[in-house]
Parts: C-alpha cells; sequence; structure tokens
C-alpha cells in the first residue's frame, strides 16, 4: 500500500466512494433524461421535487431553488436556459462527472490519496460558493 493511502479504514473509504460515484452517475443520468419547464423539472411524466423553503418564502428567496431544473438544462448542453433558472446549476453540471472521476480513482487505487481529499474539499468549496453566489446574483436581479 501507498505511503499516501489513508491507513485509516479504506473499506470505509471504499464503501464511501462506491456511494458517491453511483450517486453522481444517478444524477446525471436524472439530469440528461429530464423533461424541463419554467415551474418544474419531470421526469417520464412525473413532477420533480417541490421546494418547501421556497414555498415559504418565495422562489427569490431560496438559495436552491430552480438549482434540479437549471443542472439538468445544464446536462443537456442548453447553457443559455440553464444560467437565468439558476446560475450554479452550470457549476453543479460541471462538478457532477468530476465528483464521478475522483470516486472512480479512489475506488481504482483502492484507497484515497491525499490529493483525492483536497479535491473534494475544492469540490465542496466550489459547490457551496456556486450555490450562495448564484442566489445572490437570482436575488440582485429580481429586485
Amino acid at each position: 500500500m501507498d505511503a499516501e493511502h489513508d491507513p485509516r479504514e479504506p473499506r470505509a473509504a471504499l464503501r464511501t466512494a462506491w456511494l458517491w460515484a453511483t450517486g453522481s452517475a444517478a444524477a446525471m443520468a436524472a439530469g440528461w433524461t429530464a423533461e424541463v419547464a419554467p415551474d418544474a423539472a419531470r421526469w417520464f411524466g412525473f413532477r420533480g421535487p417541490h421546494c418547501p423553503l421556497g414555498a415559504c418564502l418565495g422562489e427569490v428567496h431560496c438559495p436552491g431553488c430552480g438549482l434540479v431544473r437549471s443542472t439538468s438544462l445544464a446536462l443537456q448542453g442548453d447553457l443559455a436556459h440553464a444560467l437565468p433558472v439558476h446560475p450554479a446549476g452550470i457549476a453543479v453540471a460541471l462538478l457532477l462527472p468530476m465528483t464521478f472521476l475522483v470516486h472512480l480513482d479512489i475506488i481504482r487505487r483502492r484507497g484515497e490519496l491525499e490529493a483525492h481529499r483536497r479535491l473534494r474539499s475544492a469540490g465542496h468549496v466550489a459547490f457551496v460558493a456556486a450555490v450562495v453566489l448564484g442566489w445572490l446574483a437570482r436575488y440582485w436581479i429580481h429586485c
């Protein structure tokens, strides 16, 4: 085993990597197969999730409202329509395949490297920054 591999719980790291890889692949598949309308995304005729916070506060006030629709549009290559729905959708659409690849590499190496941890941390920061900045941009535009 490499000195860079995490000596702590390699099974747990592999289990977590499998979950993240599967989850990101499922999210990409869901985005590719969604029918996106201005009010909701639909899969095989079923409406996607309702935002409870958006229902209480209004669409502009919720940091995540529109993120599923925007990410789906971005994954389908429709960046022009994804941007006004939620600017962070484009960032999420870029982060999903990166997440998938990083976790596939963890599985391939049968352990997590320090580089994997740094990439995951950078991805988390990028996600939070994109959602917050996208929310602020939407709020500023609609005010």
